[in-house]
């Protein structure tokens, strides 16, 4: 009489899944940025700043974070935060504050203060970390409100940093020099009612840039951040070259996921590192430099998309990151897809090789990568073991 009724199907979706879905980096066929300037700045909207203040904070991050904090110094560093695994939780930038404008005006004593400067679209599981292991340490944690100080990234072409720029600035401002890689610049905290006039002659001759000619500039140098490029939990410090960039401390003492970190710099082999790759149409030559073009029109890769060698087997050898226009990022197999050599067993690549990935329309786009000095200079050719008779 009457017939059962179809109960809807549900379908479930893993976290893993959900997360890469939201993936899509950045632009696609159109609307490229400009090419950024060889002097700029950028204003980084896409970054946020959480607070430590107390006379415990110096050994509360000691505790975490892969740098070495020292109570002492003024100079802000690079540094990440894993899991007990040794995966890369957040890639941050540690800026002390005792001693600047800012921390006199909210923290008003003189005890250790931090901001730790996460991708924005972390801050929840950032704060969430922090709070976990903050048991009974005094200090206090806050997430700075929206324009309480914006992050604002500061380049000259022709610039060198040196170890001992790195302190705070002048006039009481909040800073440091992004090390990364040569030719970073200098990042630079400013309350929303400032402008970078503040820094004086620093400021003279910068041409303002929008944030996604800040994300080419990183592109060219083969310089990853936020964990849209690093996937939280997923990816290795050495991977992402957290350990080239100077955000790992070797000799430290204990922190959260430093076991596997040594382990795997004194006895490991790190086959894979996030390289710049450029994008060109697939069965033309590959570029001979790693060149901007704002005029590009091909649809990008989604994120996590296998690159493969463009022969009859279609081996992968990489996975797309992230990408503008005809520039990007790529997690590569090192012995495949460059010249480099870290293990016993030599690199397999040869300069005539090809490799491509697929667009979303199921094109194939030709990738190639390249590996910059401050790269090359620091991957380490696997130790020959010599056997004890």
């Amino acid at each position: 009489m009457f017939s059962a009724r179809t109960p809807p199907r549900i379908h479930n979706i893993c976290a893993q899944c959900l997360r890469h879905s939201k993936r899509r980096l950045y632009s696609s066929t159109s609307n490229n940025p400009p090419p950024p300037p060889p002097t700029g700045t950028a204003k980084l909207t896409n970054r946020r700043l959480v607070s430590l203040h107390g006379q415990d904070a110096p050994k509360f991050l000691q505790g975490l974070v892969t740098a070495n904090v020292r109570p002492d110094s003024r100079s802000g560093f690079y540094a990440a935060f894993l899991t007990g695994q040794g995966r890369v939780l957040n890639d941050v930038f540690i800026y002390p504050t005792l001693g600047s404008r800012w921390h006199q005006d909210v923290n008003k004593n003189e005890e250790q203060g931090y901001l730790v400067e996460v991708d924005g679209e972390q801050t929840e599981a950032l704060m969430k970390h922090l709070k976990r292991h903050k048991l009974r340490s005094k200090l206090k944690l806050r997430l700075l409100e929206d324009g309480e100080l914006d992050v604002w990234g500061l380049w000259r072409e022709d610039e060198r940093w040196t170890a001992h720029t790195k302190g705070q600035k002048e006039g009481g401002l909040i800073g440091l020099t992004d090390c990364r890689a040569p030719g970073m610049g200098q990042r630079v905290l400013l309350p929303e009612s400032r402008s970078l006039a503040v820094l004086g002659a620093e400021a003279e001759g910068v041409e303002e840039a929008p944030l996604d000619a800040y994300r080419v500039r990183r592109y060219l140098k083969g310089v990853v951040e936020g964990q849209n490029e690093i996937q939280r939990e997923e990816a290795l410090p050495m991977n992402a070259n957290i350990d080239i960039m100077g955000g790992i401390d070797f000799k430290k003492g204990c922190y959260i996921g430093q076991e596997l970190t040594i382990r795997t710099h004194h006895t490991g082999v790190v086959r894979r590192r996030v390289l710049p790759i450029a994008l060109y149409d697939h069965g033309r030559e590959p570029p001979g430099t790693l060149t901007y073009d704002a005029g590009s029109g091909r649809p990008l890769p989604e994120h996590d998309v296998d690159i493969r060698r463009d022969d009859k087997r279609k081996r992968a050898t990489g996975k797309f990151i992230a990408g503008i226009g005809n520039v990007g990022l790529a997690m590569c197999r090192l012995e495949q897809m460059s010249d480099l050599t870290v293990s016993g067993e030599g690199s397999s690549f040869s300069p005539g090789d090809r490799f491509v990935v697929q667009s979303p329309d199921g094109r194939d786009i030709g990738v190639k990568a390249f590996v910059p000095d401050w790269i090359r200079g620091n991957v380490r050719e696997a130790k020959v073991q010599k056997r004890v008779t």
